[in-house]
């Protein structure tokens, strides 16, 4: 019986040992290779810009691609192609058109996916061949300044544009060195200095204004040493003839010849970016190009390409936004600050042609952005009625719900609620029943829907600090034409 079991108990053993070794030493089956991971796209710039053509670069900063291709509109709205091989970071992309606005996409080949595109956005600069300009954005303008003090004479040649060296400016002066002097010289302004006399006067009196036509007289306090001259003409002549200090002749003649500018008379600020590249800042155009419909605005020249009229901007509470039909219809504030452009003139901008709209919204955290084509704003007949297109972005489509609504305030509703959606929340809108977004609510308010709301980005308990809504020309149109008109 030992036998047998001692027997069995071998056999089990070797039947168990076998098993064992087969599974230990039996080829584990063939994996799968894992696929190549995508490439990614980085930024696309633009750079070395001349009147014809413009530099491209960029970053790949995961992966390889095959190769690249760079498309674009030409002068005559035509699609163009650039193929790029994939070892490249960089093109220029040939024959442009001087003085225009483009925007490139690049896309990135692989295999047989397209990845992309990036995009940016450059102005080509202005063809100084035409008039000999030495540089595309270099204005020349012109000082003159001459008086008679003991037969002295001097003069001197400087470039000035806003203080640095630029376009050629003559100074021709006959008197005492530093009576007066221009500190800046911009195409509708100048700043003019002058040295106080050894007796200070009990003020001073500065006369200015086109040779033959009415002068304009400033009355100045004693301790002043400068002041800027405003609503220059940049194809205009001025002279200052002189009567610094009260009872104290100073025998000064001072002319301003500003150069003709690509557009003397902006009607957004597009153009006002063709004119120079300048920062951000606050610009005078004309609605619809004429000289007698200016209208101050500011001017964002960095975001997406520049050349976006900003048109609304919230940033600190300091400026009421609870006011009615009329003030909403003009305008109130600073355009440096917190305001509203007015809704006359949204309707003026946005009546010139196709036009795009760009809302910008920060937190000391984050920050998105929501873009719109085919933005309009109809008459007051139509009560400044909202008109949107396509939605792209990072903040979510919280105005596409306001599109065909007319706007209210609190003294105004075209829809006669009984309770208007303007005094229920606090604000001025497009407001359809009620609202998705409310840029123009009490500031720092983060309830009961009051507050400065774009509920995909916040939700309606989050008033976002920091809010600018801004237009500009749809890039499809030419720089310097009016586009096609609304009706």
């Amino acid at each position: 019986m030992f036998g047998w079991l001692l027997n069995r108990w071998i056999v089990v053993r070797r039947d168990v040992y076998a098993l064992h070794c087969a599974l230990h030493i039996a080829a584990p089956p063939p994996a799968e290779e894992e696929p190549p991971s995508q490439p990614r796209l980085g930024k696309l710039t633009a750079s070395h810009i001349t009147p014809d053509s413009v530099q491209l670069e960029w970053s790949v900063p995961e992966g390889t691609f095959d190769s690249f291709t760079v498309q674009y509109k030409d002068a005559q709205g035509q699609p163009q192609m650039l193929p790029v091989d994939g070892g490249s970071r960089t093109v220029t992309v040939p024959g442009l058109s001087p003085s225009r606005r483009y925007k490139f996409n690049l896309y990135g080949m692989w295999g047989r996916k397209r990845v992309g595109p990036i995009s940016t956005d450059a102005v080509t600069a202005r063809d100084g061949r035409k008039d000999g300009w030495k540089s595309p954005w270099m204005l020349p303008e012109t000082l003159c300044v001459r008086g008679t003090v003991d037969g002295s004479h001097w003069d001197t040649t400087r470039g000035l544009w806003g203080g640095d060296h630029g376009g050629l400016v003559t100074i021709s002066c006959a008197g005492a060195p530093g009576t007066l002097w221009v500190g800046s010289l911009w195409p509708r302004s100048a700043r003019l200095h002058w040295a106080p006399p050894q007796v200070p006067p009990d003020g001073y009196i500065l006369v200015y204004g086109p040779p033959g036509g009415p002068l304009q007289t400033l009355q100045l306090p004693p301790e002043a040493t400068s002041k800027e001259l405003w609503g220059l003409e940049p194809m205009g002549h001025y002279w200052v003839p002189g009567s610094l200090g009260w009872g104290q002749l100073v025998p000064t003649f001072c002319t301003l010849s500003p150069v003709p500018l690509l557009h003397p008379y902006p009607r957004d600020c597009v153009e006002e970016q063709l004119n120079g590249p300048r920062p951000s800042r606050e610009a005078l155009i004309f609605l619809g190009g004429d000289r007698q419909r200016p209208l101050r605005v500011f001017c964002d020249m960095e975001t997406d390409g520049g050349g976006w009229l900003v048109f609304q901007r919230r940033m600190n509470g300091a400026t009421d936004f609870w006011r009615g039909w009329e003030e909403y219809a003009h305008g109130f504030g600073n355009v440096s600050q917190e305001f509203w452009l007015g809704n006359e003139a949204l309707h003026a901008l946005t009546a010139a042609g196709p036009t795009e709209l760009r809302v910008d919204l920060r937190t000391p955290l984050d920050a998105a952005f929501a873009h719109y084509r085919d933005f309009a704003v109809a008459g007051p007949e139509e009560h400044y009625r909202l008109h949107l297109g396509a939605y792209s972005g990072t903040a979510g489509d919280a105005m596409s719900y306001h599109a065909g609504s007319p706007f209210s305030t609190r003294d105004r509703d075209p829809r006669r609620r009984p309770r208007p959606c303007a005094v229920a929340y606090t604000g001025a809108w497009w407001y359809r029943n009620c609202h998705y977004a409310n840029l123009n609510g009490r500031y720092g308010t983060p309830y009961d829907h009051q507050g400065i709301n774009w509920f995909p980005w916040k939700g309606f308990e989050f008033s976002i600090p920091f809010t600018e809504m801004k237009l500009r020309p749809h890039l499809g149109r030419a720089p310097g034409t009016g586009g096609s008109r609304r009706k």
